[in-house]
C-alpha cells in the first residue's frame, strides 16, 4: 500500500478586485498591501459592463482588475485567505449591505485560477468548512481559457494579459 506524500505545493496569491472608477484606489492598494505583502503584479482596470449584478450594492461605474502578491500560499490555506479578504471588503463598507469594493482573492498555479467562495454551485468542488473552491481558468498552450461556468468578465478574460504575467513572474519565483 502506498503511503500519501505529505508536500506543501505553493501556489500565486492573486486577487480579482471590483472598484468604482477606472483607476486604482490607493487607499486600497495601501489596505491590500498591509493586509498580504509586497504587490508583485498591478494589473490593469477593465470595465465591468456585462452584468449589473454588483450595481444594486456597489452603484455602475464599476471596473475590475487584477493583481498578485510577492507572497505565495498553499492552496489549502485559500479559506484563510478568504476570511481575510472578507474582513478588508468590511472595512470599505458601508454596511453588511453596501460595498464599495469586492475582493475575490485566489490562486493560481501554473495550471490554473482557482477562486475559493461561500456560494455553492454545481461545478464548485467543497474543501470543507463552508468553503467551496472555483477553478475559473485553466492554462493550455500559452493562454488562459476559461470554463463554461466562469462569469462573463472571465469568458471574455481581458485579464489574459495580466495573468500571463503574473504566471511568468510566479513561474520564475518557483525557479529561483
Amino acid at each position: 500500500m502506498a503511503t500519501p506524500h505529505h508536500f506543501s505545493e505553493k501556489a500565486a496569491l492573486l486577487a480579482f478586485v471590483l472598484v468604482p472608477g477606472a483607476e486604482w484606489p490607493e487607499d486600497l492598494l495601501r489596505s491590500l498591501q498591509k493586509t498580504w505583502g509586497p504587490i508583485r503584479h498591478l494589473g490593469k482596470l477593465y470595465p465591468f459592463d456585462k452584468t449589473d449584478y454588483y450595481t444594486p450594492e456597489m452603484g455602475s461605474g464599476l471596473y475590475r482588475g487584477v493583481l498578485s502578491f510577492e507572497r505565495t500560499v498553499s492552496p489549502e490555506e485559500i479559506g484563510k485567505e478568504k476570511e481575510r479578504s472578507n474582513a478588508l471588503e468590511q472595512t470599505f463598507a458601508e454596511s453588511a449591505e453596501q460595498r464599495h469594493v469586492n475582493i475575490d482573492i485566489g490562486y493560481m498555479d501554473l495550471d490554473k485560477v482557482v477562486l475559493p467562495s461561500y456560494k455553492r454551485g454545481p461545478f464548485k468542488l467543497y474543501a470543507g468548512a463552508g468553503l467551496w473552491l472555483d477553478m475559473i481558468l485553466h492554462y493550455a498552450k500559452g493562454h488562459f481559457i476559461p470554463t463554461a461556468w466562469a462569469f462573463d468578465d472571465f469568458k471574455r478574460d481581458p485579464y489574459e494579459h495580466d495573468l500571463l504575467l503574473v504566471r511568468e513572474k510566479f513561474k520564475k519565483s518557483k525557479i529561483l
